[in-house]
C-alpha cells in the first residue's frame, strides 16, 4: 500500500510501541537505503520527510489497516465484505451478467494489497493494489497468479444514500420539555460502531447521505454519485413517481424503500429496513 508519511508518523505518535510496519519496497533517502521487508521506524519517518519523500510503499496486513481505518475512516474505509477465493470467483462473474442488463456497472474495490511469492527474490509481488477496480474480466487475467486459498477484503463500488423527497419527522417532546424532530442522519452517526443498527461498516452518514429535493435530478445524482439506497418519504407525487421510473429504466436493480413519518418510536425500526435493504443485491435469487 502506498501511503502518506504524515500518515504513518500519526500511528506512530497515538499508537507508540505497539504500532508495526514494514517496507513493501526499497527507498533511498538521506543517503540511506531502507531494505523491503524491514521495520519502519519514527526515525525513518523523519529522514523520510526531511528528505522530501512524501508517500512510501507499505506491506499490507489486517492489523495496519484497522489503524488506518480507525484514524482515518474516511480515507480508509472499512471493507463491506470478506470472500475466499471461490466465493470472489462466483461474485464477480455474477456482475458481470448484471451489468449486461443495467445501465450501472457495479464492480468491487479491493481492501489492502494482495500479493504473490517471487520465487527468484523470496519476496512478494503485488497482484492488486488496495483500491483498484476489480471486476470479472480483470479477475479472470490475473487469479491464476493468486493462491485458492487467499482471502479478499472488497467493498461495493455503490456507496451512499439519496433521501428523496421530503422525509417527514414528528415532533416529540424532551426530558426538558422542548419540541424537537429526529434528525436521520445524526441518528445513523450516533449508532455508528452498533453492529445492529450500523448501514454497513464502510458507510459514513455525515459523508455519504445526499438530499434530493427536486424530481428532475433524482436520476442526474443516483447516476454520478453511484449511491447504494434511495431513500423516499410517505408522500410521492406524480413527478416523484416519473423520478422514480426513469431510475429504474436506468438500473433495474436499484435499491430503494419507503419511509413512514420517523419518531422516536420507529426510528430503530427505520434504521434496521434501512441497513437491510442497503445491503442486499436485489438480483440474487432467494
Amino acid at each position: 500500500m502506498k501511503i502518506d508519511v504524515n500518515r504513518i508518523r500519526r500511528l506512530f505518535e497515538k499508537h507508540g510501541g505497539e504500532f508495526r510496519c514494514r517496507y513493501q519496497a526499497d527507498v533511498v533517502a538521506g543517503g540511506k537505503k531502507f531494505k523491503a521487508g524491514s521495520e519502519i521506524t519514527h526515525r525513518d519517518i523523519d529522514l523520510l520527510a526531511q528528505s522530501g519523500v512524501r508517500r512510501i510503499e507499505v506491506k499490507y496486513d489486517v492489523t495496519l489497516y484497522e489503524y488506518l481505518s480507525h484514524e482515518f475512516p474516511a480515507e480508509f474505509r472499512r471493507p463491506l465484505h470478506w470472500l475466499d477465493y471461490y466465493a470472489l470467483d462466483q461474485y464477480l462473474e455474477e456482475l458481470e451478467q448484471v451489468n449486461a442488463r443495467s445501465g450501472r456497472k457495479r464492480h468491487l474495490a479491493l481492501v489492502g494489497d494482495v500479493y504473490r511469492s517471487d520465487g527468484k527474490s523470496g519476496g512478494t509481488e503485488i497482484v492488486f493494489r488496495h483500491g483498484d477496480r476489480l471486476d470479472y474480466q480483470k479477475w479472470k487475467s490475473s487469479k491464476i497468479f493468486i493462491a485458492s486459498g487467499q482471502k479478499f477484503f472488497v467493498r461495493s463500488s455503490e456507496n451512499g444514500v439519496i433521501l428523496f423527497g421530503d422525509i417527514r419527522s414528528e415532533d416529540y417532546a424532551d426530558d426538558d420539555g422542548f419540541r424537537k424532530r429526529i434528525d436521520l442522519v445524526q441518528a445513523m452517526e450516533a449508532r455508528r460502531g452498533d453492529k445492529k443498527y450500523e448501514i454497513s461498516p464502510d458507510f459514513i452518514p455525515r459523508l455519504d447521505v445526499r438530499a434530493v429535493a427536486l424530481p428532475g435530478k433524482l436520476a442526474e445524482e443516483y447516476i454520478s454519485s453511484g449511491a447504494r439506497l434511495v431513500v423516499l418519504g410517505e408522500k410521492i407525487t406524480s413527478a416523484h413517481k416519473e423520478a422514480i421510473l426513469q431510475v429504474k429504466a436506468y438500473d433495474p436493480f436499484v435499491r430503494m424503500m419507503v419511509t413512514p413519518p420517523i419518531s422516536p418510536q420507529n426510528i430503530d425500526h427505520v434504521l434496521l429496513q434501512m441497513k437491510m435493504m442497503y445491503t442486499t443485491d436485489r438480483w440474487k435469487k432467494r
